[in-house]
């Protein structure tokens, strides 16, 4: 580009960036200026618009004073001037004043007379609905004991905004008591806005709030007016009009409608327009000096440049690097000249170092491109084995490593891609989470690498069940999941769940050993159970786990219902870990009775929860979720010590010592400081070891026998009584039974129901009871509902027995009351 160009150029630039700055300083300076002028004016025709709208109140209340201080008014609210009403309240004088609502009150708020009038129709008028919401006994309005002390304001009712007025009634002078109050009215109607238009000279409208509620722009203009100070807001409409608005508020300052006035935007229009014209003068202006700075410069300066351009251009092109150019003056350009000819001797110079280097470099150069591709041919075998390696590490990162199937992450991949893929061919497809019951017995037995043989022959047996298109992952552990694709026969999900019972009822044979496992599958259906990753396969494992309890080796859908129960679960642990902190267990105690002489031998200890959101719980409510959670190590611990301090209490109040006996979890007998446990509770108590009895299930003892007759008779020796409970619904073998060293049987309920009708029932507790006195033992019978039941137990020699029809679980309050009355019989039979 030529010199002269860049000149014109930069001057041009120059300008526009003058004018730009001119233009933002005008827009934001100048133009600001002329809004602010805008916005005062606004100000001021809204204060004139209040104080033409409080000329039109003070009338009314002018009216109301004059009217509400005549002496026959005064001697009429006595009862004195019965004339009083025809003489002035007529049609002409509610026409004249223009009054819509004129009436007068007694002190107590009691209507003396009032009307209301339509002053156009010239008719008299119902009342206005809703006008008790401001005039009632002691309102604002009536309340008027003080003759200095006068309302006026604004009041909304359903036909629009009334002006109202209140003044006390009294005499002329005002020396006298108040006898009421008159409250006129007058409806700020169209007549009384064209009224204020005309004073202001402004286009005024009143705005209700029904017209506010229907239009965005007065919503937003009524929020924010009705939190100024000064209750007034203006904005612009468009480049045009401006808009302002003033509140009205009612006697009670609640905000009941706006005035709104619109009128040109002369000031801003104005300075806009000026702004405009010095802009346009600024451009004419730079235009002009532009072209004579040009002129002037290319006369003196930009030849004489151009010139030395061409000469630096001619030897750049023919490279005569030993030419020099014209330097001839004594001006700065000269200097110039003369300094480019110094470069081109030191130029001239170095291009012959240069080349002299370039043949040395060169040289060097194609040594080293010889070892550069010798490096080059090494990197790429290097290359070849990294990526060897990392097809190796992305299979590790998608493939289970013992199985060789989808892990975690994969698969979460393919189930997103599938969920996707369904939702838009608008298909279902079905998830197994598949657990293997009772795996960590194999693994605690025969070590891990036992157990991972078998999974990894599962997962061979698993891929067998699978159609086409389906996937099996290993999520971890013993846990797999199966994706089944496209299932528009439901019936297909339950003949693959039944393939895979059928191949895991085969054994499994891994070096020596022959296992039978079985598994327990989860099932849920995209979209039915869940619309993404998470919910598919939280409720796919919830419906397995339903499966595990359910004892395993069984398929369960996934209910709505168990996501309640979940949710239920978690609720009522949370609840119980407070309860723990907060104390809120208490005892209840069901006495234990000989069948010879009747008496009570012992007491059933039974915890009850008191939560103070629920009130009394159950333990069937809460006592399997403390067994899953491990809560139940804590409550137990605190039943045993409650049930012995209250036992010893019981003896230290002279009761005759009784049989205290507490339940004993599985979870707490498995316990290896079970025994130290009771031992330190019966030391903390002081309560001797020959009151305490232990009920522990069938089951409990049966899990480990070896460890069960350890503890058992650890606790014998301590003089601990022992009994089975529930006995007959476990699965206790006649030969562990003679080893155990107990000291009692008790018979389920379930078989104390059906006696002496069911015949089956008849046997089993009469079979049991020849049992336990065969061994020595003494048999309880619990769950004693009836006489009949009683009646047949007693025949058969049972030693105790334990029901509702003798005694309901009993608050230990009401337990000491019948300790009481057998302290107090025993007392009567002795001889004085």
């Amino acid at each position: 580009m030529k010199l002269r160009n860049k000149v014109l150029i930069a001057i041009t630039l120059a300008w526009v960036v003058f004018l730009v700055v001119t233009y933002v300083g005008s827009q934001t300076f100048l133009l600001q200026s002329f809004l602010k002028l805008e916005h005062d004016r606004a100000s001021e025709n809204l204060d004139r618009l209040d104080q033409a709208l409080d000329q039109k109140n003070y009338s009314l209340y002018t009216f109301t004073s004059d009217w509400s201080h005549w002496n026959d008014l005064y001697d009429y609210m006595q009862g004195k001037n019965p004339a009083f009403v025809p003489n002035n309240l007529n049609m002409t004088a509610f026409q004249n004043s223009t009054i819509n609502l004129l009436t007068y009150w007694d002190t107590n708020g009691k209507l003396k007379i009032g009307t209301s009038i339509d002053v156009d129709a010239g008719k008299i008028i119902a009342y206005p609905e809703d006008i008790e919401t401001y005039l009632y006994p002691k309102s604002l309005l009536l309340d008027r004991h003080d003759a200095n002390k006068d309302v006026r304001g604004y009041i909304l009712l359903p036909s629009g905004i009334m002006l109202i007025a209140a003044t006390a009634i009294t005499d002329g002078d005002k020396v006298k008591a108040p006898l009421g109050a008159m409250v006129n009215g007058r409806y700020l109607s169209d007549k009384i806005i064209s009224k204020i238009a005309e004073e202001t000279r402004l286009n005024v409208i009143l705005l209700l709030p029904k017209d506010i509620v229907n239009n965005s722009v007065y919503q937003k203009a009524f929020e924010i007016v009705k939190t100024n100070d000064n209750g007034h807001f203006d904005e612009p409409i468009n480049e045009v009009n401006i808009q302002g608005f003033s509140i009205i508020r009612d006697i009670n300052k609640k905000p009941i409608g706006m005035l709104r006035f619109e009128s040109p935007r002369s000031i801003y229009t104005t300075g806009l327009s000026a702004i405009h014209y010095y802009l346009i003068l600024f451009l004419i202006v730079g235009v002009i000096l532009s072209a004579l700075l040009v002129g002037l410069l290319r006369s003196l300066i930009v030849r004489r440049l151009e010139h030395l351009d061409s000469e630096v251009a001619e030897i750049s092109e023919k490279n005569e690097l030993n030419r020099r150019v014209d330097s001839a003056g004594s001006d700065e350009i000269s200097s110039v000249a003369q300094q480019i000819n110094s470069m081109l001797g030191i130029i001239e110079t170095s291009h012959e170092q240069l080349e002299n280097r370039v043949r040395e470099r060169t040289q060097e150069l194609q040594k080293t491109n010889i070892q550069l591709e010798q490096e080059i041919a090494e990197r790429k075998s290097v290359e070849k084995d990294l990526l060897v390696h990392k097809e190796h590490l992305a299979r590790l990162a998608h493939y289970d490593e013992l199985t060789g199937l989808p892990n975690r992450v994969f698969f979460s991949e393919i189930l997103n891609k599938t969920i996707v893929q369904a939702k838009e061919h608008h298909k279902r497809f079905a998830l197994f989470f598949i657990d293997l019951d009772r795996f960590k017995k194999i693994n605690d037995a025969l070590g891990h690498p036992t157990g991972d043989l078998v999974l990894k022959e599962f997962a061979d047996i698993f891929k067998t069940t699978l159609r086409k298109g389906d996937i099996l992952s290993r999520l971890g552990g013993d846990e797999f999941v199966i994706l089944l694709n496209d299932i528009s026969d439901s019936s297909i999900i339950a003949t693959i769940a039944e393939n895979i019972f059928k191949v895991c009822a085969k054994p499994i044979k891994i070096r020596s050993h022959e296992f039978f496992i079985s598994a327990s599958i989860g099932i849920c259906i995209y979209p039915n159970d869940g619309a993404s990753l998470e919910d598919l396969l939280k409720n796919a494992d919830m419906a397995m786990y339903k499966a595990k309890r359910a004892g395993g080796g069984v398929y369960q859908y996934y209910t709505e219902e168990m996501n309640l129960e979940a949710s239920a679960y978690i609720e009522i642990e949370s609840k119980l870990r407070k309860a723990i902190l907060n104390n809120e267990f208490i005892l209840h105690y069901q006495p234990k009775y000989t069948i010879k002489d009747g008496q009570i031998c012992g007491v059933e200890v039974l915890i009850r929860w008191e939560s103070p959101e629920q009130g009394l719980i159950m333990p069937e409510k809460f006592i399997p979720i403390a067994e899953e959670t491990g809560l139940i190590m804590q409550i137990g611990e605190w039943v045993l010590r409650e049930a012995c301090k209250t036992n010893v209490t019981w003896q230290e109040q002279g009761f005759n010592p009784v049989s205290i006996a507490v339940n004993v979890s599985a979870k707490q007998f498995k316990h290896q400081d079970l025994v130290k446990l009771v031992d330190n509770v019966l030391a903390e108590t002081g309560m001797s070891a020959e009151y305490l009895e232990l009920e522990i299930t069938e089951t409990a003892i049966m899990e480990n026998v070896e460890s069960a007759i350890t503890k058992l008779n650890a606790l014998e020796k301590k003089g601990i009584k022992v009994s089975i409970d529930d006995f007959g619904t476990g699965y206790t073998s006649i030969s562990y039974l003679k080893q155990f060293p107990i000291n009692i049987l008790k018979i389920d309920r379930s078989f104390i129901k059906g006696i002496p009708q069911n015949h089956n029932d008849n046997a089993i507790a009469s079979g049991v009871i020849a049992l336990a006195h065969s061994l020595g033992l003494l048999v309880v019978a619990e769950g004693v509902e009836t006489n009949e039941q009683l009646q047949y137990l007693a025949e058969h020699n049972c030693d105790i027995v334990q029901g509702y029809y003798l005694s309901k679980p009993l608050s230990n309050a009401k337990i000491t009351i019948e300790f009481n009355k057998i302290k107090n019989l025993t007392n009567e039979t002795i001889p004085t």
